[in-house]
């Protein structure tokens, strides 16, 4: 007796459970499912259906960045909060501002201290202000402890990537690099 194996069904055979999930994730996403459904139809975490997504083809475009840097930064360890420069002189730690969908960064040096926000894609926009909320020279130990705006931004935002991977290795890599310029500018503003 002979049996006839269509090709879908010869490639399940050869195929680990890993990669079987990953093809049903992908699909379910292909069909229109976002995460947030694709989590309540599997039960699985925003950390493992991104895991078996990030190396997928999916197109990124601001908007939907926005809404994936959040899941990124604080639902998965994908992304490095805490970096230093210039040979540890420098400290850069990244933290949730919470409910307020932000990124709130704290900058240190042995002369300055200062926290704010930039948060890549805020308000679905291809650009990642940098506003200071709290700075303090800390030879004087002077401060001030208040918003202030401006029209600080990282140099560039990309407007779109071709995976999940992508966006990481952006977050991980260029970000946090390009924040040091504009905090630069903030203290000497605060200065």
């Amino acid at each position: 007796m002979k049996i006839i194996l269509t090709e879908s069904q010869y490639k399940n055979l050869f195929e680990s459970k890993e990669e079987k999930k990953s093809d049903l994730l992908y699909s379910m996403w292909m069909e229109g499912m976002s995460i947030d459904d694709i989590k309540d139809y599997t039960g699985m975490s925003d950390h493992q259906i991104i895991s078996y997504l990030k190396n997928r083809e999916i197109n990124i475009d601001c908007k939907f960045a926005e809404d994936l840097v959040l899941k990124l930064m604080f639902r998965t360890d994908f992304i490095n909060k805490n970096y230093n420069f210039n040979d540890g002189q420098m400290f850069l730690n990244l933290n949730s501002g919470g409910y307020s969908g932000t990124i709130d960064f704290e900058f240190n040096d042995k002369e300055y201290k200062l926290t704010g926000f930039a948060t890549p894609y805020w308000g679905g926009e291809c650009e990642t202000p940098v506003e200071g909320s709290y700075f303090e020279d800390k030879k004087t130990d002077e401060y001030v402890d208040e918003y202030s705006y401006s029209d600080k931004k990282i140099e560039y935002t990309p407007s779109s990537f071709n995976s999940i991977q992508e966006l990481i290795d952006f977050l991980n890599n260029d970000y946090p690099k390009q924040l040091i310029k504009p905090i630069k500018e903030l203290i000497e503003g605060y200065i």
